[in-house]
């Protein structure tokens, strides 16, 4: 059973866009085409050169040349270069005359080149090419592999999210919400994709979720976690979000008495407006605690999916837990449990499972973040308008999922939550963490 266990978190990350970050070369020739007529008729004329002269000057056209044997290209001045409309009467009045043997008037037609199209060559041009001013971007390594040329025997580090980009994906429309101990709005690589609207303070009741400030930063777990995911990009400020034109909100909710009501109210909040909830808290890790969402919690978890985003469920992205060197099993965790929840596990940049991940069946899928102690962490904004390299844990991990659903839902805004689940669990790659011990 402990075999069977440990073999169930074991895959990297995926990047579903239902497929439009693999595929976005492919689809972008299935775009309906929309044929356009010309100010151009083809004339078949068997009298020769002279003739063909004297019909153009006739009907007031040009012939400009002979395309081959008894056919001529007449162009039309009165007439658009390009229109959607045929002009039906005046190929009607050609075909009439005496000297026509048959006219026609030129339309554009689709035709697709039939070559293979390598589409990892066409990312790996995406990855070539990609740069952004924000002077953190070089430390983003979940999201374009800086490792040096040393480490090339490792597995390749890749979330997909830079071909989604090159898509035109970048989480634009999509709203999400941290729910934890408060969100520094106004830090200068967050406030121009702050919403307001998917924003409360249920600790001191009010409609700003700025966090509390004291000498140890105590309160800093929120910002960070928001920057992750809307971090505004060529800003010339920290660095890049996955999702950096999503809109961003938080609920301060951690710091001070947390209750099923809190709970309850934080899961629930603007449910109709808010498309992706991200948490980063639960139970105590210990490996003696056993605890679920209360009464009014799960009535709250029940509300998002059946109501949120007009029934088809908002999104509920959980961090699976970090006491794996208790030996705490996230199966105790009823919020990472639960059916409703998309629970997220951390990877190493060695592609490890890192000491403090815990095990369970219901881990869904893995994002990266700190390893060992030697291992880059993940940079995101900090307390005081600054930025930091030392965020950690599956805290770091739920939210890089987190930005990813929110490009998934710019793609395809139809999806349900279930069908996220699903796009989780099909599209999650095993290779990365294959050679895992256990």
């Amino acid at each position: 059973m402990h075999q069977l266990l440990s073999r169930i978190p074991v895959f990297i990350f995926f990047f579903c866009l239902t497929n439009a970050a693999v595929d976005y070369v492919e689809n972008s020739n299935e775009i309906e085409f929309v044929p356009e007529h010309s100010n151009e008729w083809v004339v078949r004329i068997d009298e020769g050169d002279d003739v063909a002269d004297l019909v153009a000057s006739e009907l007031g056209l040009q012939n400009k040349r002979n395309v081959f044997d008894n056919y001529y290209l007449f162009i039309n001045p009165y007439v658009p270069r390009r229109s959607k409309r045929a002009t039906n009467d005046f190929t009607d009045l050609l075909n009439k005359h005496e000297k026509v043997n048959w006219a026609e008037q030129q339309q554009t037609r689709n035709r697709v080149k039939r070559d293979y199209i390598d589409k990892r060559a066409q990312e790996d041009r995406v990855y070539r090419s990609v740069a952004f001013s924000d002077p953190k971007w070089s430390k983003e390594w979940y999201l374009k592999d800086t490792r040096p040329k040393s480490s090339s025997q490792l597995p390749k580090l890749d979330l997909h999210v830079l071909p989604a980009w090159a898509a035109g994906y970048t989480g634009k429309g999509i709203k999400v919400t941290i729910l934890d101990d408060g969100l520094e709005w106004n830090n200068s690589d967050i406030m121009a994709n702050y919403d307001p609207k998917a924003s409360y303070d249920l600790n001191d009741n009010d409609d700003d979720p700025s966090p509390r400030y004291d000498p140890t930063n105590e309160n800093k777990h929120g910002t960070r976690c928001a920057g992750e995911v809307a971090m505004v990009a060529n800003n010339s400020i920290c660095g890049v979000g996955i999702a950096y034109n999503s809109k961003i909100g938080g609920i301060r909710m951690l710091d001070g008495h947390v209750t099923d009501r809190v709970e309850a109210e934080a899961i629930a909040f603007n449910h109709k407006y808010i498309d992706i909830y991200s948490a980063s808290w639960g139970p105590n890790d210990d490996g003696r605690t056993v605890e679920g969402p209360g009464t009014l919690a799960s009535a709250a978890f029940i509300k998002g999916i059946t109501e949120g985003r007009n029934g088809k469920g908002v999104i509920y992205v959980w961090a699976s837990g970090n006491g794996g060197r208790r030996q705490d099993n996230c199966n105790c965790d009823g919020y990472t449990g639960s059916i409703y929840t998309i629970s997220i596990s951390s990877a190493s940049e060695h592609q490890q499972s890192p000491w403090y991940a815990e095990r369970c069946p219901s881990t869904m899928a893995t994002t990266y973040s700190s390893g060992a102690y030697q291992d880059q962490k993940v940079t995101t904004t900090d307390l005081h308008d600054s930025c930091t390299d030392d965020h950690t844990g599956t805290s770091a991990s739920a939210p890089l999922a987190a930005g990813i659903f929110a490009l998934v839902l710019e793609a395809n805004p139809e999806l349900s939550w279930r069908d996220m689940q699903h796009l989780v669990a099909w599209t999650s790659e095993y290779a990365p963490l294959a050679d895992n011990h256990g």
